[in-house]
């Protein structure tokens, strides 16, 4: 399914196409709008302006990262963890039952994450996954055990006031040249270049954005406010060539021959 990438790992191994979803790049809608323009004295502009809709994000249940994560975390009871591990020793657990590969920022959005974290904690949280379900038909623990020793599903953190989704990414770039005619065969173009020029702050690229597991951290989609979701912000990187970045400028010359 989407989202997995070249990993050969199925979010549910008992029914792999169980899970199927936007994949971690695509951006449901893309703007762009460009010109470039000749005016007096030889000068060119030119600009683009780029507005993208936000990433999606798989939401996941956290894992404890403890020994025994099955009767926890493994909701779907194939013995791996949303198709990012086989042992549970990381943080994440299945996949949100009322979720779907990159359902965040598609179906379920910062307005109504608290209702499906809601629903979940109403009908799985306390329970157990279908391992510990199979001890208690095998007779070997019973439910009030199970849950004396905290394996069960656990409850999910509500996200906070003025929790953030994903944001759109907005840009706008503008060229000033100069073109100068040096013979027949030489121009010499002195330009300047302004990347992001109103300095919009874009958040949640590509390998930075707000994280799914469902945890209650900062940096997590039911964690994050306005005020801390500083590290999701796209920096200026080793150059002017992180899109979105703050704005930058350049100058430059261009020699065509």
């Amino acid at each position: 399914p989407a989202g997995q990438d070249l990993l050969p790992l199925a979010a549910d191994f008992n029914h792999p196409t169980a899970f199927f979803g936007s994949s971690e790049q695509d951006r449901k809608h893309q703007f762009a709008i460009a010109a470039f323009m000749d005016l007096p004295r030889g000068l060119r502009l030119g600009f683009i302006g780029r507005f993208e809709s936000p990433l999606p994000q798989t939401l996941y249940i956290a894992s404890s990262n403890l020994p025994g994560e099955i009767f926890r975390s493994d909701v779907t009871g194939d013995g791996a963890f949303g198709g990012q591990g086989l042992t549970g020793n990381n943080s994440y657990g299945d996949i949100l039952p009322e979720g779907n590969i990159g359902s965040f920022g598609r179906s379920i959005k910062a307005s109504n994450l608290n209702s499906t974290i809601l629903n979940f904690n109403s009908n799985f949280a306390g329970g157990l996954t279908p391992a510990g379900r199979d001890l208690v038909a095998a007779n070997l623990l019973t439910t009030s055990q199970l849950q004396a020793l905290g394996a069960t599903i656990p409850n999910i953190p509500s996200a906070p006031p003025g929790n953030v989704g994903l944001s759109w990414l907005r840009s706008f770039d503008l060229t000033l040249a100069w073109p100068l005619k040096l013979g027949e065969r030489f121009t010499f173009e002195p330009r300047v270049s302004a990347f992001n020029l109103f300095n919009f702050a874009n958040f949640d690229g590509p390998g930075d954005k707000l994280g799914g597991i469902l945890n209650g951290g900062v940096g997590e989609v039911n964690g994050t406010t306005a005020a801390n979701r500083f590290a999701t912000r796209t920096g200026p990187g080793s150059g002017v060539f992180t899109l979105g970045s703050p704005r930058q400028l350049e100058f430059g010359v261009k020699v065509v021959f």
